[in-house]
């Protein structure tokens, strides 16, 4: 039995478990990286794949392996992604009542991630230095999105038009993390934001390509990360503040930032996981540490 018949019937195995596409996708190609090694090592079937072969893969993988995108060493998170890979691909073969694959790997910790957070006075100057034009308005639409009302990335580039619903004040996040559906509540600052953008700066950009997108691109589409961030470093830089121009930040820095702050005013610990759409408050505990940084620096 060639190696292929294993990736093509573990990805049908996925599917019927009703797996993501983007897991039936990824997992079997990790697979493949996989079976590529052993026939690269003359290992010509499933039966002579034993716990040594396994640690030896493994530890090309953390060792030798680089990254295609950056030539660095795998990170920890995506070293537990190939655990995950083999660990989902013994349950297969055992559940087809093939083999089974001992595998005893030990789960890497992924290094501590330093989360960058602006200060009310930088996100001031952010809303400050938007241009005086219709783009401008854009613009305030964005940080009202990621920071004042705390959106991820792709929650924000997901939004429909009947996802904001100004009169009540409310952001509906139909596609969160995990699939997880919430309101966001937003103030009179982002609800005008809101408006000017639809009123003034979106029928400008949009054509028969728009469909139902919030947030346009300059040519019409729904916008992508790539714009956003661009515009975002574009702000940075327009402050003139060097302190800020001179922090890596991204959108997920204003998300941070409006968590942080939520937490220094004395904001209620679930009302803020609730706010950020965590799916347990172990996600939301890091912004306990985040606040009283920032109390002390502020």
């Amino acid at each position: 039995m060639s190696y292929e018949h294993y990736t093509e019937s573990f990805k049908e195995w996925l599917q019927i478990l009703n797996y993501s596409a983007a897991t039936c996708e990824s997992v079997p190609r990790q697979l493949q990286e996989f079976f590529t090694w052993l026939e690269q090592h003359e290992i010509t079937g499933i039966a002579q794949v034993t716990r040594k072969i396994i640690l030896e893969w493994y530890a090309y993988l953390k060792y030798e392996r680089k990254s295609k995108h950056t030539d660095t060493f795998l990170k920890a998170g995506t070293l537990n992604s190939y655990q995950r890979m083999l660990r989902m691909f013994s349950s297969y073969l055992q559940e087809s009542e093939q083999m089974s694959l001992t595998i005893d790997l030990m789960h890497e910790r992924p290094s501590p991630v330093v989360r960058p957070i602006l200060t009310v006075e930088e996100v001031e100057q952010l809303y400050r230095s938007t241009s005086d034009d219709v783009y401008g308005l854009r613009e305030q639409a964005m940080l009202s999105v990621y920071y004042g009302c705390g959106l991820r990335s792709r929650e924000g580039i997901a939004l429909n038009l009947d996802d904001v619903l100004l009169e009540k004040k409310m952001i509906y996040v139909r596609q969160g993390k995990g699939y997880k559906e919430r309101y966001v509540p937003f103030v009179e600052k982002q609800q005008q934001d809101f408006k000017l953008y639809l009123e003034h700066c979106r029928p400008l950009l949009a054509n028969e390509e728009s469909e139902n997108a919030f947030f346009l691109g300059n040519q019409g589409r729904r916008i992508n990360y790539t714009a956003l961030l661009k515009t975002l470093k574009e702000l940075q830089q327009r402050t003139g503040n060097e302190m800020l121009k001179q922090k890596t930040i991204g959108l997920h820095a204003l998300r941070h930032s409006i968590a942080t702050h939520l937490m220094h005013k004395g904001m209620k610990f679930d009302y803020i996981s609730q706010f950020l759409g965590h799916a347990n408050m172990d996600s939301t505990q890091i912004y306990t540490h985040l606040a009283h940084e920032y109390a002390e620096a502020n």
